[in-house]
This record gives structure tokens, sequence and C-alpha cells, in this order.
């Protein structure tokens, strides 16, 4: 094989994986089941036997990625219809921590550690066992954990306070560049935009790296 058609399959094998990446969806590049990990690792493996393995022609390798993808989208399908289907592939999550009781027996079986544990619990903001009510280890590898009564936030709901709405703010300038899909949609217009950058000190929308609209109207920017 010449350099010219190595260099071009391996153009073409990206672009096929990257579509069959994108047809299986987020789930594959996101937090995966363990399913999502073996169907992620075996796409990739696939790629480079098709792409360094002088005895498997392009056609066929990509003939079989197809094939590949087309069963895991398949099996992805099934597991939304069946139950059944959803254990077999996805398996269950486990109560690691119930009643604010460590689960051991549950623990010896998912081969889970008190020092991953307690590990996972910091993440979340959890320095003891005390604190926690419920431990689940998620089916993507990931705890989940629900405080104490006594050891949760207060919410604005338990002091009665009457709250507004919060909306997310719109990234309407990116490295100079007006976002004008977003500047629309957040209801502002291009000149407002620049009366308030240049009330922010800045000549153009050029210098800005960065700026988010509020629902207030209220700016945040931030220059090069």
């Amino acid at each position: 094989m010449n350099t010219v058609m190595y260099l071009g399959n391996g153009i073409v094998l990206f672009f096929v994986l990257y579509m069959l990446a994108r047809t299986l969806g987020k789930k594959l590049t996101s937090q995966m089941t363990l399913f999502d990990f073996i169907a992620g690792i075996t796409l990739g493996s696939m790629t480079a036997t098709t792409f360094l393995s002088p005895s498997v022609s392009l056609p066929r390798g990509i003939l079989a990625l197809t094939l590949f993808s087309g069963l895991v989208f398949l099996i992805d399908h099934l597991t939304l219809k069946s139950l059944l289907i959803r254990r077999i592939f996805n398996s269950e999550a486990s109560m690691l921590m119930k009643d604010g009781r460590i689960q051991m027996e549950e623990m010896n079986k998912v081969r889970f550690t008190v020092d991953e544990l307690i590990a996972e619990l910091r993440k979340k903001g959890v320095f003891s066992f005390s604190q926690v009510e419920a431990a689940v280890l998620e089916t993507d590898g990931t705890v989940s954990v629900l405080r104490k009564a006594d050891a949760s936030p207060v919410t604005p709901a338990q002091m009665n306070l009457v709250t507004q709405t919060i909306s997310s703010p719109y990234l309407v300038i990116t490295d100079g560049k007006v976002v004008k899909k977003q500047l629309q949609q957040s209801g502002f217009s291009e000149q407002w935009l620049q009366e308030q950058v240049k009330t922010a000190g800045y000549v153009s929308f050029k210098e800005i790296s960065a700026c988010q609209i509020h629902q207030d109207g209220s700016l945040y920017l931030s220059g090069k």
C-alpha cells in the first residue's frame, strides 16, 4: 500500500468512525455503562485494525464497523423497550449505603472498598458517613448521594421564600465574534450590545473573549 492510499484510508476511516459515533449518540462519549464502554473500545480497535492491517481491505473494514454499530444501535433500542434486556446489557444500580449504614455485602459484590466510597462521597462534598442517608453506585460507575435531612442545605422553599425562575445566560460573544443566534434568543439587539460593550470600555467586539447576557440584562464581559 503506497503512502497516498494509506493516508486516504486513514481520512476515510476517520470520517466513517465520526459519523458512526454521531449516529450512536452522546452516550458513547459521556458517562458510559459497561456495554457502552465495551462498544467504544471495540469500535476503536476495529478502526485501528482496518487502518494498520494490510490483510483487511477498506470496504471490509467499513462494512464490519457499520455492522457492529448497527448491532449496538439495535441493542440500545431494545433496552428502551425491554426491562429484561436492559438488565442484561446495562446491569442495575447497587445500594452502597442504606438508612445511613454501609451495605458491606453489596460493596463486596461490586468490589467497592470503603476507601473508594469515601473518596466518591468527598467528590459530592460529603466528608462524613454520618451525613449520608443513602449512596448508590450507578450503572455508569458514578455514585449518587442522598444526604440526611439535617445535613442537607436549606432551600428557599423550606424557608418560605419567594424566588424567581433563573434562566441560563446567553453566550453572545466568543473569541471576538457575535453569536447571532444566541443574541436573537436573548431578546437584545446587536446595536444595544455594541453600546454596552463601549460603556464597559471596549472599542469593538474583537477585544472581547467572552460575553454573556443574563436574564436581567446584565453582562459578563471578559477581554482578551
